[in-house]
Parts: structure tokens; C-alpha cells; sequence
């Protein structure tokens, strides 16, 4: 049975539904301006990943997307992905960056996002290929149920709109609340991304280096909000001033378009200005956008700090050692020697000092 048509027609609800009812085997692909394939074995999804396609691995999206590997890692597995015939899923178990259980999950994780980002499409051409047996060409196989993938996927359409409103911008920070919850009551996931909240780390930045789908981070984030666990801190909030003795360093955004913004492009002038008010910041030079740069170096630094800080229980020796421990990728430290600036770690005042 080959069935194609417009998702203005027939949505991707009722189509994962109808080849699920059915027992279908094949391939269903989505062309819209996000291409994605959902590939079926007698009605059960054992996979969204289709090595014949050259469009990029929505696996390898998936993965940097959400700060699984740091840039050394990611120039390994390519090194390795282009002198082998190997498949990702089989490079990162075979060079030890992922378990079987972790590679399981986060085929299925991608393949719920997937789910959620097709049931808001409502342009595009669908077109599902029909195969006899199991489809082939499947690298790791999974098996999931297509009515618990859509009724997940629905309540998350469902408390989309109630995220953006409780969590409006990423440059929204947390420090803790009044309860403090045991590490053991979370799981690994949560662990990661309380631990980034504590840091000081923005809501953009725990959801690039959460390791799990931007829902999922930003569901955990306002659940620990409203019990308690943590606090907001809004952007351009006073209270938005470092906690630890070691950073010179203070962010003040204030701006007038939080609550509507005007357009794109205002909303990044006012962010450049107010990443421009920082006290330590080089007066801007002819290149504005070199000045913003700069300003976003230091951010990264200071940020790295406070997380290794918190990590380790002290400030770091030098930004090598956040290099090797994980805060700070090497093209930062790269462009911080170019610039002439140093790191100096003063333990007896327990501070440090960064810039030129």
C-alpha cells in the first residue's frame, strides 16, 4: 500500500496511527523544511534514521545539538566515520562514548522530538514506501509503540505554550530555592541539569549541554520552580549579581522588550548593549561585532568558572584545566591566547582576574 498526500490533508497524528493499525512495514518520509523519515516494521517504529539519505543524521543533530560530545570528541568520531564504513551508533559504543542502554534511549528521545516537531507541521508532502519484510538498511533497531509515542507527543503540544509563558526567554538564570533536594532523589538527567541550574549556568545554555530534548530540560526546570527547588532569576533582574567572591564580572541587561519584543533585530542590539556594560569589558572598537565577541569570551569563561567551581569546590588553576575537565571548549582558549588575555587565579584571596 502506498499512501502520499498533503499534511494540510492528513496530519502526521493520523498517519503514524493508520500504518500502527494496520501493521505497515516501510518507509514514511516527511518532506517539509524539516525533512524527517519515520521507518516502520509491521506497525511498530524500529527507527527515525535513513542511511540511504544525505540529508545529515538527525542522530549526529540530535546529539550536538544538546552538548553530548565536546569538540575534540566530535573530530574523533568524524576522523573514525571517515576511514571506516562504520555507522555512528556503532563508532560511539565501539570508541566507549555511549552505552547500549544510553544509545537506546537517545534513538527513542530523537524519535519522540521528532514526533512532537511533525504534529506541528501542517505544510508538506508525505509519502510512505511499503516493504515486504523488515525494512533494511536499519542501524540499531528499537521498538517503540506509535500510540504511546502520539499521546506523549500530544501532551507536550498540550504544555508547549505554558513553557514559553513560565520560562519566556533563555537568558532566564536559577539559584537556589527554599527546599533542597537529596542528589539521590534525581536521575542522571536530572543530576546534570540541577547541577547546571546551581552554577548560574542561562536556560539556553543548560538546554544546549542538558544531554537530553529542550521539552524535557524545560519541563524539569519549572516543576523544581514551582516546588520550591530552585528560584528565577529574570534576565535584567537585580538579583541577578554573582554569587561567588571570584568573578569581577557583573551582567546587567536591562531592557524594555522582554515582554513583546519589537523585532529580531532590536532584541539583539539591546542584548549586544547590555553584554557591552560589563566592568571589565575593552571599549568597543571600530568592529562592533568584534567588541561582542569579546564580551561573549568573557561570559563563557566566567561561566566555566563557576561551573568547575562548583564541580571541584574551588576556582580553576588555569583555563587549560577547564579545557580538560569539560567548561570550556579548546577554540575559546584558542581565541583567548589570540587576544593576548590572561587568567589569574589568586588562592589566597580565592578570586581570580580575566582580560587583557
Amino acid at each position: 500500500m502506498a499512501l502520499e498526500g498533503q499534511l494540510s490533508d492528513f496530519n502526521l497524528a493520523e498517519i503514524l496511527q493508520l500504518l500502527s493499525s494496520q501493521q505497515k512495514s516501510g518507509f514514511l518520509n516527511l518532506e517539509t523544511n524539516r525533512n524527517m523519515v519515520f521507518i516502520f516494521d509491521k506497525g511498530v517504529l524500529i527507527s527515525t534514521r535513513d542511511r540511504r539519505s544525505r540529508s545529515r543524521d538527525p542522530l549526529e543533530s540530535f546529539l550536538r545539538a544538546y552538548g553530548f560530545f565536546n569538540e575534540q570528541q566530535w573530530k574523533h568520531l568524524e576522523y573514525v566515520g571517515k576511514n571506516s564504513s562504520l555507522d555512528l551508533t556503532e563508532i560511539l559504543i565501539s570508541e566507549g562514548l555511549m552505552s547500549e542502554q544510553e544509545m537506546d534511549r537517545v534513538l527513542k528521545s530523537l524519535a519522540q522530538e521528532m514526533a512532537h516537531a511533525g504534529m506541528k507541521m501542517r505544510r508538506g508532502h508525505y509519502h510512505f514506501s511499503p516493504t515486504k519484510d523488515t525494512p533494511p538498511g536499519v542501524k540499531w533497531r528499537y521498538n517503540l509503540d506509535v500510540q504511546a509515542l502520539l499521546m506523549e507527543a500530544v501532551r507536550r503540544l498540550d504544555e508547549e505554550s505554558i513553557l514559553k509563558e513560565y520560562l519566556p526567554s533563555q537568558a532566564i538564570t536559577f539559584k537556589q530555592g527554599n527546599r533542597v533536594m537529596d542528589p539521590d532523589e534525581l536521575t542522571e538527567t536530572g543530576q546534570r541539569l540541577m547541577e547546571m541550574a546551581l552554577a548560574g549556568l542561562p536556560l539556553g545554555r543548560i538546554i544546549r549541554q542538558g544531554k537530553t530534548e529542550s521539552f524535557i530540560a524545560r519541563d524539569m526546570l519549572k516543576t523544581w520552580c514551582q516546588e520550591g527547588i530552585l528560584d528565577l532569576v529574570q534576565a535584567g533582574s537585580d538579583d541577578e549579581e554573582p554569587t561567588d567572591r571570584g568573578e569581577r564580572f557583573k551582567l546587567k541587561l536591562k531592557s524594555g522588550l522582554r515582554s513583546v519584543p519589537i523585532t529580531i533585530l532590536a532584541v539583539l542590539v539591546i542584548g549586544t548593549l547590555g553584554w557591552l556594560r560589563w566592568t571589565a569589558s575593552p571599549e568597543a572598537g571600530p568592529n562592533p561585532g568584534e567588541a561582542l565577541r569579546q564580551s561573549q569570551i568573557r561570559s563563557e569563561v566566567v561561566t566555566a568558572a563557576r561551573l568547575y567551581r562548583y564541580q571541584k569546590g574551588e576556582w580553576p588553576a588555569s583555563l587549560g584545566e577547564m579545557v580538560r575537565s569539560g567548561q570550556l571548549t579548546p577554540s575559546v582558549l584558542i581565541t583567548v591566547d589570540d587576544l593576548g588575555w590572561q587568567y589569574t587565579l589568586n588562592r589566597k584571596q580565592d578570586k581570580f582576574t580575566f582580560g587583557s
